[in-house]
Formats: C-alpha cells, structure tokens, sequence
C-alpha cells in the first residue's frame, strides 16, 4: 500500500489511487506534472497553500478541496 505514497518535501505528498493521482499540500514541485484528480489543501500556511505548486499538479478537470474558511483565497 505504501509504494502508492510518493513523499516530496515537508508535507507534500504524491497518492497513486483508482481515483487518480492525489496530492495533498504540494510544496516546492521541481517539476510541473499537471496530473492531478484532486489537490487536497490542508490549512492556509504557505507551506501548504502555494498557488505556484498547485498550478504546477493541477489540470483542467482537477478538484481543489480546502477548508471551508479557505474558500475565497482559493
């Protein structure tokens, strides 16, 4: 179950699943996969909510899930 768990740096983190790639708080991407199903956004430190990391995961299609309290920065 573990080798579908890719971690980067600090707390961003790659899931392979049937659903499609997951990332949770990309942080410092050194590169720009544009694959992700969902990008999920734990709380608003930068560290994890870095718009330049999200675009770098996201595609067209991708669902961004964030605190409720978040919603107007997303």
């Amino acid at each position: 179950m573990t080798e579908n768990i890719e971690v980067f740096c600090q707390n961003s983190i790659r899931i392979e699943s049937e659903a499609g790639r997951i990332y949770v708080d990309p942080f410092q991407m050194k590169e720009a996969p544009k694959d992700a199903a969902f990008v999920l956004i734990t709380h608003d430190h930068y560290d994890h909510f870095s718009p330049e990391d999200i675009r770098k995961v996201a595609k067209s299609g991708s669902v961004l899930v964030v605190p409720e309290k978040m919603a107007s920065k997303a």
